[in-house]
């Protein structure tokens, strides 16, 4: 159990290195179109994207670099989609896992505790 335990971690930290890449990366790209086509869209969602890492984390981040690439990478568009969903789905496996990997036994005054009231 404890390998398990250490396995999710990695995991963990793998999916968040790669998030903050994607966003990194999705940051960029807006910058990149809206300084070749001024579309003011896409300066609104850098904008979000830049102001939800404040207030969210990544999460609205994310959601706003998903709808960056809606149309136009679908291979980003699904590791985007993948990430937002990986990264909260191992983060309820690694508290389920530390739960049970650190059910301690019962200390020696719980222990005499018992036996006193038996």
């Amino acid at each position: 159990m404890d390998a398990l335990f250490w396995i999710a971690i990695v995991f963990i930290f793998i999916v968040g290195i790669a998030a903050l890449v994607y966003l990194i990366k999705s940051l960029i790209d807006m910058w990149r179109e809206y300084a070749t086509t001024k579309n003011e869209t896409v300066l609104l969602l850098f904008i979000l994207n830049i102001v939800g890492v404040f207030l969210s984390g990544s999460l609205l981040s994310m959601i706003v670099a998903i709808i960056f690439y809606w149309n136009r990478s679908k291979k980003m568009r699904n590791l985007g989609i993948f990430l937002l969903i990986a990264g909260p789905i191992l983060v309820i496996l690694l508290v389920i896992g530390s739960f049970t990997l650190y059910d301690a036994p019962m200390m020696e005054w719980e222990q005499f505790e018992n036996e006193m009231n038996l």
